[in-house]
């Protein structure tokens, strides 16, 4: 290398044979290089700037400045890439897993609540003594409405009494029928287990001859008013074995069974009477999901103390699993 004047280039190394430092002589393709050099250096540099050094390179090239990065950069930008990465996984992702573990867990739960809500609501107006718990399945017979029927005529006369008796007939209800318009009414000898319309249960107690499920003690509402109800049972006997201690009635919709298998809980209904605890056509409807256990606990009381059913429904998914606990009183008295 050599230093150069800031306005004149140095002309020594241009006059005379072209040389490398060291005194070794330089090749031919040097000599031109160093001669256009030369030619260059001779003129007057502009003022305010000074002419670069000549740098002679091995095999006489001129190399140009260096540009980009060198190896150990790039080790030092990956090794910090690393670090980086690492201090993400370590405090920056786990609080993001946590956010979504828990909103994961809130979907499961509101999932089994609302499945157990649903149970236990309508177990509630299930028909007295027509739930039937077997593993995890539990089967009952719906209710619309209740009340309570005329049994002895009036004073006055012109009142219309329930006799047990008759296959057919019509009776008083005593203070009105509550929700007269949601009752439907339904051809005689029909299933009172189907959506056909509603039946009319007495005095049902599950025992022979006073179980619903076996046909017993009820018959089809034909005619329905606010103040009476007509009923037929379309056989050769009477539908009804006794009156009821309480004088009381109930209007029965459908039969409904909730069951628990491949990992969801499913709900059907409208089935026949005959159908308790047998397999049932179609898929039911869907109820929950990801369903790893339901269990059905019932204790059925007395005719003094009211039923009780314990429901209990795990659930789980992609490592988060919950499990719920409901209780539904139910009342049995017939």
């Amino acid at each position: 290398m050599f230093t150069t004047s800031p306005h004149i280039a140095p002309t020594s190394y241009c006059t005379g044979p072209m040389a490398r430092p060291g005194g070794l002589s330089l090749g031919r393709r040097a000599q031109r290089i160093g001669q256009y050099a030369c030619a260059h250096l001779g003129r007057e540099s502009p003022p305010g700037r000074t002419l670069e050094p000549v740098r002679y390179a091995r095999g006489g090239n001129i190399r140009a400045r260096s540009r980009g990065f060198t190896l150990i950069e790039l080790i030092l930008v990956i090794v910090l890439v690393g670090i980086l990465a690492v201090v993400a996984t370590v405090f920056i992702l786990p609080p993001f897993q946590a956010a979504a573990d828990i909103e994961r867990r809130a979907m499961l739960v509101d999932a089994a609540d609302l499945a157990v809500n649903r149970i236990t609501r309508e177990v509630r107006n299930a028909l007295p003594n027509s739930l039937v718990v077997s593993g995890n399945r539990i089967e009952f017979i719906s209710t619309v409405t209740s009340g309570r029927y005329r049994r002895l005529p009036a004073p006055g006369g012109g009142s219309d009494i329930f006799v047990p008796a008759q296959s057919s007939g019509s009776f008083d209800v005593l203070g009105g029928l509550l929700d007269a318009g949601a009752v439907q009414t339904r051809s005689a000898g029909t299933d009172c287990g189907t959506n056909a319309g509603h039946c009319l249960s007495v005095y049902n107690t599950g025992q022979p001859g006073y179980d619903a499920w076996t046909g017993g003690n009820i018959a089809a509402i034909t005619a329905v008013s606010g103040s009476s109800i007509s009923y037929d049972s379309g056989g050769s006997g009477p539908p009804f074995a006794t009156h009821s201690p309480q004088q009381r009635f109930h209007v029965i919709s459908r039969t409904v069974r909730y069951s628990c298998g491949g990992g969801q809980l499913r709900r059907w209904s409208g089935y026949a009477l005959s159908q308790l605890g047998n397999p049932l056509s179609g898929a039911g409807n869907l109820v929950a999901d990801n369903v790893t256990s339901c269990q059905f606990a019932y204790n059925p009381g007395t005719s003094a103390r009211r039923g009780l059913l314990t429901v209990r429904l795990d659930l789980a998914d992609e490592g988060e699993s919950i499990f719920l606990l409901g209780q539904a009183q139910v009342l049995n008295t017939p």
